[in-house]
């Protein structure tokens, strides 16, 4: 798809579809391997417009038992990530008991990491984050965090949440059964006002503006054999000071 922009600048999203971020499928691969190795059902929870059902049947083809989408009018802002914690927090609550929250580390266009924590903070769960390995017994959830030249084992008790980052696993490809199994899956849609009540928090971030910046390109084409071009191409660059003589 070609990203177009608007005569303001900004990126024309209107016929962009929604699809699952790459990272949040290591999330969702996760728990469907928990799932297959300790028993129990894995829930697909997520805050989007009412076209991110298909999003949330991606995921539910990959392995999960069942939907929920907090649906919102427009596409949340992507740098609200308090009211978005905020809005999953209270669909988890609703969605019944659980044992443990898998989450992305960031999502594939912002990438700001700040969901994850929030959202443990307003479940009052433990967070465990940048995990790239997972193992539980005995209630117990054992974690490696990759940190810049080392990595970290840390456990805590269920439940329990974790941010999980890419190298963790290799989310699988589902079968077209399994894709067409999916539709048939539950999937419960919720307005997010009926989730709002007095503990909501009040928008601290807006996106007042998101321009792209403005580039030109000066198209030059050198003519002539694989030398003479090269040669050209080399004198351009060091007239344009990327190459020192």
């Amino acid at each position: 798809m070609e990203l177009r922009l608007n005569a303001s600048g900004t990126p024309d999203l209107s016929g962009a579809p929604s699809k699952m971020s790459t990272f949040d499928k290591n999330a969702v691969e996760e728990s469907i391997r928990l799932k297959e190795s300790s028993g129990g059902s894995v829930t697909i929870i997520t805050v989007g417009r009412s076209d991110a059902k298909k999003t949330v049947k991606e995921a539910l083809a990959m392995g999960g038992d069942r939907g929920y989408l907090v649906v919102v009018a427009a596409e949340p802002d992507p740098h609200d990530s308090l009211t978005t914690a905020y809005l999953l927090a209270r669909a988890i609550e609703r969605a019944g008991p659980f044992d443990l929250v898998f989450c992305a580390e960031g999502s594939s266009d912002i990438y700001a990491g700040q969901v994850g924590p929030m959202l443990s903070e307003w479940l009052a769960l433990p967070f465990l984050g940048y995990v790239r390995k997972v193992e539980i017994k005995d209630r117990v959830i054992r974690c490696e965090q990759t940190l810049e030249e080392s990595v970290r084992v840390l456990e805590a008790e269920l439940p329990a949440l974790v941010s999980v980052v890419s190298e963790i696993n290799e989310p699988r490809y589902p079968t077209l059964l399994q894709i067409m199994q999916a539709s048939k899956k539950p999937i419960e849609e919720v307005g997010s006002e009926l989730l709002i009540d007095r503990r909501a928090p009040p928008r601290l971030v807006t996106t007042v503006g998101m321009t792209a910046h403005a580039m030109s390109r000066k198209r030059v084409i050198f003519e002539g054999g694989p030398e003479a071009t090269s040669r050209k191409l080399v004198e351009a660059l060091r007239s344009e000071g990327v190459l020192k003589r």
